[in-house]
């Protein structure tokens, strides 16, 4: 297949044409006569999901640790659901993200071995999730949990003992598997004990100070941040202060039951969101949402299979796109 118009590659839209051959990319500088005309772009990534609640239907009232923290409503209900349920809302979700050209995702799976069970049972077509498990209150050992999943998803260090989570680190790096882990989300954390878990990945650090953020770069880990999440949970923090400190930054959606995990629908608030507050640029937001996921992917030997998606005789920018993807017509383009 041969596309030509605004290509996106290397983070930018650039006039050109490219040939999609067998998972083969070859771009040329410039516009072609022949070739479907239009917007080409990889379809962006969830770096950050709780797909298993997404059949809570409840509206979530209260605070952050009254709606998903330990003993909130969100683990409540997985306790009260049928496998059957959660099988069917999870393929719900990964039919919404896939739908709207979403690449991968990467989910905290709560409930152990059943709750990675549950995930794989409800895979679509192409969308590819990465998943950090967790053990389901020691039923499930850690070795049975990496088997079966690309690594750990810790809730905090506020939620955990912390001798445990530095087993379950240990443990986890030992089989060449990642760690994932929230932090200062609700309150900040001590970041020396977060760092001495050797996390991959962090999600949100909304409430860390510029100290915690530099020492966060400085370690070259890679932040995932939750706008419309947070904004829910009346966090309004500036996430400018992440791009300050020269943190890599990616987006999520989080839990489903909150937010529907659309991320050009995040990619959207994020901009809005920041305009009048502390600028972020639609180059730089279309960034965290496909390059920056990828070369977490790359760095960290997770093999997925490119997909693009197309609008057709439409010729946009990376306002356009962050801000009226729904807008305009699109195709994925998932076999080529």
């Amino acid at each position: 297949m041969k596309f030509t118009g605004n290509i996106y590659m290397d983070g930018q839209l650039r006039k050109g044409t490219v040939k999609l051959d067998k998972g083969e990319y070859e771009f040329h500088e410039g516009l072609s006569n022949d070739g479907l005309y239009g917007t080409l772009i990889p379809m962006p990534v969830n770096a950050h999901t709780h797909i298993g609640d997404s059949f809570i239907g409840e509206e979530p009232a209260g605070t952050l640790p009254e709606i998903v923290g330990p003993g909130g409503l969100k683990h409540r209900k997985l306790k009260e659901g049928s496998n059957s349920i959660k099988i069917k809302y999870m393929g719900r979700s990964n039919k919404f993200m896939e739908d709207n050209g979403t690449l991968s995702y990467f989910d905290f799976r709560e409930e152990g071995l059943q709750g990675i069970k549950n995930i794989k049972s409800a895979h679509r077509k192409f969308i590819l999730p990465v998943i950090f498990g967790r053990c389901n209150n020691n039923i499930d050992s850690i070795e049975e949990i990496l088997k079966v999943t690309n690594g750990i998803g810790i809730s905090s260090i506020s939620d955990i003992d912390y001798d445990n989570a530095l087993d379950i680190s240990s443990k986890t790096h030992r089989k060449n598997k990642l760690i994932a882990m929230h932090f200062s989300e609700n309150k900040r954390e001590d970041i020396d004990r977060v760092i001495n878990l050797h996390p991959d990945i962090l999600v949100h650090g909304i409430v860390a100070k510029d100290d915690d953020l530099e020492t966060v770069h400085n370690f070259k880990i890679p932040v995932v941040i939750t706008p419309r999440s947070n904004i829910f949970y009346g966090k309004r923090p500036n996430y400018k202060k992440f791009i300050n400190k020269k943190v890599e930054l990616m987006l999520g959606t989080d839990n489903v039951f909150v937010t529907e995990p659309d991320i050009f629908s995040e990619m959207d608030f994020l901009y809005r969101y920041q305009r009048f507050i502390d600028y972020i640029s639609p180059e730089y937001i279309l960034k965290m949402a496909i390059d920056n996921p990828r070369k977490f992917m790359e760095r960290n030997n997770i093999e997925m299979q490119e997909k693009y998606i197309f609008f057709k005789n439409e010729l946009l920018n990376e306002y356009q796109l962050i801000t009226r993807k729904h807008y305009f017509t699109s195709e994925n383009i998932t076999h080529y």
